[in-house]
């Protein structure tokens, strides 16, 4: 396979790929989810080399100097990667955005040798690596989401497959060494990824098993490099597994990250790239395939005769894969979810895009192989790779304030994790030590001296008793050493969190440590006299083992290649030409290449707005009902719009609620919405609510709430099942994330919340049975379509009577439902007159077109016998009736109801 590096279709794909790397040479980086404080993580272990540790469990500059274990769980390769880009004299931005760059490159590389191991020709393999370097995920993951290390975990997966198909192809020590080595390498970029991808992996080894046929002892040999990929990461993956119980891990499965939260349907999993209103502060989520590269990979499908018997297992065994992702992604797959072991702190199901979008991508380079003529392949190259370029168009233009983090200091990190909201540069602080017991973690004394450049102390003064004394000898990230005077002996506190790992050395030797307060700092008992004191991080025996052990392994790999240096021949693509295309046909294709990036570069990014609208920001499309509300002179409620649009729905049923927000002010406090739903009628009670930790998922310290821009926060909100019908009030409130008690109230009111003047009816269904055989009209406005009486009532029972009627035409006016009790002589013996839930839901909010269930309750009668019921409506106080169209101002049910002894 060495020979593809000499490839056109390689070098050709590498053009095509420019587009996707554009905004990597825009200055600073894109307001997305998680990017900047992966830049941050970068910095600290920037800051841990020039300290000599390369591979730093504990990150000592995070919560505010505090420290985490952050890179003793969360794989430290992207981090790597950056800090070697500054050691070779980059800045922290230019470094991690080369570091990026590269990855496009390698992800892309990865699936065009993939590809060449599918027997696909160089320009089925360029097509499929173009379409991995565009995937929608993907290219959401550099400029939306953020997520740098599952960018790198992506970009490597390709790698590892191609280097276990090769081995099952081939076989040979170097093969299988390689495997190994790009698996663990997948190990140490992103956990998340690599267990998703760990499946993936074996998956296809299968699959290549059923495509190849190679020898049994393959089998072995493959199982080995997944054993040896473990034993080279195995210092960082076997204490990350192990040592979760130290860790409040637990809260990657609670709240918003609970992956019940965040399935999927098909329509979005399977739709198009939308369209990203630069107005919008939050701008949509883009978790889909890819219609545009679903259909590419479907067309392929037409090709299916012209395939190799591999081609044709491959091909079944990549749609299989794909679909059992996009199950995976679903509501049905939740069993699986819940009981299959670590898949839970997946957190999102739909991570599983990142992955789909391989396979998706091989099945369109696979496509090529039906154009059998050169041209029609180069035409269809040239169709392919523009439908992959626009079907991403929208994610390639990032917008929002980009931040510059060129001269970023350890300062400016913890600035940003407070900012934030963060823990640690990680979201609720799940890898904070068992013993801290605080949800919220305060500044600390140590941040002063962050500010002034200096290496703080760590030593806490105030723990020393009257009289003592104490001087740094000297100052590190991870070792400090001091000299005490203690007039009596002393329990001396230290500002870091109590973790294993760390150790307190009198006078060279260990003493007990433990965990105080809630903050659950370091102390260490200290006798009378004068001692020096070591604080260190100097880690467990078995971590060192572990780094010894994956060392060793290493070394061994590497000695055996430096004395064996066996050069495997080249190895040809059976039955695949290596030019498909003609010199001319390259050139084409080349400068059909260089004609997109000309009208990109120089006409649709300066000159045009096709892919980037900007709407009106005080007037967001798709918002219905405008409120304009302040609270507390910081946030405005713009307006809001309800799915159904009428307000009426049944038990059981999802309401939408969606909720356009912008902010009035700078804030440096972290904010919470809630929509309660209230019974309209007295008592008012709380039935049912939504809460979302930010309002549109985008915190309220963010810089798009400072911008003119708006914030859409859409509430999916489950109806209970069980829930009474009848109309119900809809209240929209702040209140601080951290402090639930501290709420906004609304301007001029006093108001804890807005009350939305709409109300929500809770329908309740039709029976069939209550259907009348003719609906009966009452003036050409309202007409009784059904009725669910009862055929006898016991002596003194209340009656409960509900009827159904629907709007014929939009009712301008309020009008009164009147129910009579009439005996066999025609008496009237009880009546009830009243609007429609005494007045909750008036006749005239009463959407046309949709049946209304109204309850109407009588009292009880003494006296037996048959009972008539007339009906009908009338306006007060004029008592204008609605009539029948026989003139009569009511209707007699036909069938009577009989009160029984």
């Amino acid at each position: 396979m060495r020979g593809l590096w000499r490839e056109r279709g390689l070098w050709l794909m590498g053009i095509g790929m420019v587009p996707v790397c554009g905004p990597l040479l825009w200055a600073g980086f894109p307001p997305s989810h998680d990017g900047v404080l992966h830049v941050y993580r970068v910095l600290e272990m920037d800051r841990m080399w020039r300290a000599g540790v390369f591979y730093p469990r504990w990150a000592p500059d995070l919560v505010s100097g505090l420290g985490y274990p952050l890179f003793h769980f969360l794989g430290p390769l992207f981090p790597w990667l950056g800090a070697l880009g500054m050691r070779l004299g980059l800045d922290l931005e230019s470094s991690v955005k080369l570091a990026l760059a590269l990855l496009v490159g390698l992800g892309g590389t990865g699936v065009y040798r993939l590809a060449r191991r599918w027997g696909i020709h160089e320009v089925g393999a360029m097509i499929a690596g173009l379409a991995y370097v565009y995937a929608p995920f993907r290219v959401r993951e550099l400029y939306w989401q953020g997520d740098f290390p599952q960018y790198l975990a992506l970009s490597l997966l390709p790698w590892a497959m191609g280097a276990f198909h090769g081995y099952l192809q081939e076989g040979g020590w170097a093969q299988r060494w390689k495997a190994g080595v790009a698996y663990s390498l997948l190990l140490l970029s992103h956990n998340i990824t690599a267990m998703l991808g760990t499946i993936a992996l074996l998956g296809y080894g299968v699959l290549v098993w059923a495509a190849e046929r190679p020898p049994r002892r393959r089998l072995w040999g493959a199982l080995w490099a997944l054993g040896l990929g473990v034993g080279l990461a195995a210092f960082f993956v076997v204490p990350a597994l192990l040592d979760r119980p130290l860790v409040h891990l637990d809260r990657l499965l609670q709240g918003h990250f609970d992956f019940r939260k965040h399935f999927l349907g098909l329509d979005r999993l399977l739709s198009f790239v939308p369209m990203q209103d630069q107005s919008m502060g939050n701008p949509q989520e883009v978790l889909t395939l890819g219609a545009h590269q679903v259909l590419l990979a479907a067309a392929a499908l037409l090709g299916w005769g012209g395939w190799t018997r591999p081609q044709r297992i491959l091909a079944a065994g990549a749609w299989l894969g794909l679909i059992g992702m996009i199950g995976l992604m679903t509501a049905p797959a939740r069993p699986l979810w819940e009981h299959l072991p670590l898949l839970a702190y997946s957190e999102f199901p739909w991570r599983w895009l990142g992955i789909a979008g391989l396979p998706t991508a091989l099945l369109i380079g696979l496509g090529m192989e039906g154009l059998r003529r050169s041209g029609w392949r180069a035409m269809g190259a040239a169709v392919a790779g523009l439908a992959l370029m626009l079907g991403v168009a929208p994610l390639l233009y990032p917008f929002g304030r980009f931040t510059v983090l060129r001269q970023a200091t350890l300062a400016d990190l913890q600035a940003f994790d407070r900012a934030a909201g963060l823990i640690g540069l990680t979201s609720v602080g799940e890898l904070l030590p068992r013993t801290v017991l605080a949800r919220e973690i305060p500044p600390s004394p140590l941040e002063e001296a962050y500010r002034r450049g200096e290496e703080p102390v760590r030593l806490d003064s105030a723990s020393l008793p009257s009289g003592a004394t104490a001087r740094p000898l000297s100052l590190g990230p991870l070792d400090q050493r001091f000299w005490v005077d203690l007039p009596v002996g002393a329990t001396l506190r230290f500002w870091v969190f109590a973790f294993p790992g760390w150790q307190v050395q009198v006078d060279g030797r260990p003493v007990s440590v433990g965990a105080v307060g809630e903050l659950g700092l370091l102390h260490a008992a200290v006798p009378v006299g004068s001692h020096e004191i070591r604080l260190c991080f100097c880690g467990r025996w078995d971590w060192r083992l572990l780094e010894l052990f994956s060392l060793g392994l290493g070394l061994a790999g590497f000695g055996q290649w430096w004395t064996r240096r066996v050069r495997s021949r080249p190895q040809a693509v059976a039955g695949i030409s290596p030019h498909p295309l003609s010199q001319r046909e390259w050139m084409a294709l080349a400068a059909f290449w260089a004609l997109i990036l000309g009208v990109k570069f120089l006409y649709v990014d300066p000159h045009t707005r096709w892919f980037r609208p900007r709407s009106d920001p005080d007037h967001p499309p798709g918002m219905r009902e405008r409120a304009d509300v302040d609270f507390g002179g910081r946030i405005r409620l713009l307006g809001y719009a309800a799915s159904p649009p009428a307000w009426v729905i049944e038990p059981g049923e999802r309401l939408i609620l969606t909720l356009w927000w912008r902010g009035l002010q700078e804030m440096n406090t972290q904010y919470s919405v809630y929509v309660h739903g209230l019974e309209a009628l007295p008592p008012h009670r709380l039935r049912f609510q939504s809460d979302h930790m930010h309002p549109g998922d985008m915190p309220t310290t963010a810089s798009p709430w400072r911008e003119e821009r708006y914030i859409r926060d859409v509430h999916v909100i489950r109806i209970p099942a069980d829930l009474s019908p009848g109309p119900y009030r809809l209240k929209v409130g702040l209140y601080e994330r951290d402090h639930p008690e501290q709420t906004l109230s609304v301007d001029g009111s006093g108001e804890n919340g807005y009350m939305l003047p709409h109300i929500l009816l809770v329908n309740r269904p039709m029976p069939p049975a209550a259907r009348l055989p003719e609906p009966i009209s009452f003036g050409g406005a309202l007409r009784l379509v059904g009725a669910e009486l009862p055929t006898k009532i016991p002596r003194g029972q209340p009656w409960r009577l509900w009827f159904y009627w629907e709007a014929e035409r939009p009712i301008d006016r309020s009008y009164t439902l009147f129910v009579h009790r009439t005996d066999e002589s025609g008496a009237v013996r009880g009546q009830r007159d009243a609007p429609p839930y005494s007045g909750a839901f008036e006749t005239s909010r009463w959407p046309p077109g949709i049946i209304i269930a109204i309850p109407v309750e009588l009292e009880g009668i003494d006296q037996v016998g048959w009972y008539h019921l007339r009906i009908g409506w009338y306006e007060w106080p004029s008592l204008t009736h609605l009539n029948l169209p026989s003139g009569e101002t009511a209707y007699i049910l036909p069938r009577p109801i009989e009160v029984s002894p």
